[in-house]
């Protein structure tokens, strides 16, 4: 697992250092929509990052889908900001309000599945990621498999915490946290370069 928290922190770094040159970027206005939203996103990430080398470590498979979630759901915010614009966007935040209750047709809001369709168009396969993770959050199959463990005596109860026996699932799941994050990274670039 050694290697799995490495691209992490791997990870951080790169995000760290867009972080940075975002902010240098944007040297004569460092408060500018943005710098804004590019630090928070970027500062949400790196937290998901630290919390799932500890669910890694641990071999806490059902909270790194949970975080897997939350990096596609920052995938999500970027797509608002493409829809809407940076300017709007940054103010629905600023007002409290929901992107889900902007209406794109007379029957379509800007919901997830609106959202994650957007970005599937452009990068092929998120729409398949953000599903596995919605079924990891929500309890399904995924939930009652991490519940139970298949031993010599046959299956049995598991209410320890993690699942040792995941580690191929556990990588899998990192790898796919992974391209999720070159995908914001891609996205964010796309926002803020001049």
């Amino acid at each position: 697992m050694k290697e799995e928290i490495e691209k992490l922190d791997e990870m951080i770094k790169k995000f760290q250092s867009l972080m940075k040159s975002i902010y240098y970027l944007y040297q004569n206005d460092k408060l500018a929509r943005e710098v804004v939203l590019s630090a928070m996103i970027i500062k949400k990430t790196i937290d998901i990052l630290a919390v799932s080398k500890y669910a890694i470590r641990n071999y806490i498979v059902t909270v790194q889908i949970s975080l897997l979630r939350l990096l596609c759901d920052n995938c999500l915010a970027l797509e608002s900001v493409n829809e809407l614009g940076i300017i709007k966007y940054m103010d629905m935040i600023n007002n409290n309000e929901q992107v889900n209750q902007i209406m794109i047709t007379e029957e379509q809001n800007m919901s997830d599945g609106y959202l994650k369709r957007k970005v599937s168009e452009q990068y092929k396969g998120f729409d398949k990621v953000y599903k596995f993770a919605c079924e990891g959050v929500h309890f399904s199959k995924q939930a009652i498999g991490g519940a139970f463990t298949e031993t010599e005596d046959g299956i049995v109860l598991n209410i320890e915490p993690g699942n040792k026996e995941l580690k191929d699932t556990i990588k899998s799941n990192n790898n796919c946290m992974i391209t999720v994050c070159k995908v914001i990274i891609d996205m964010l670039m796309n926002i803020v370069k001049k």
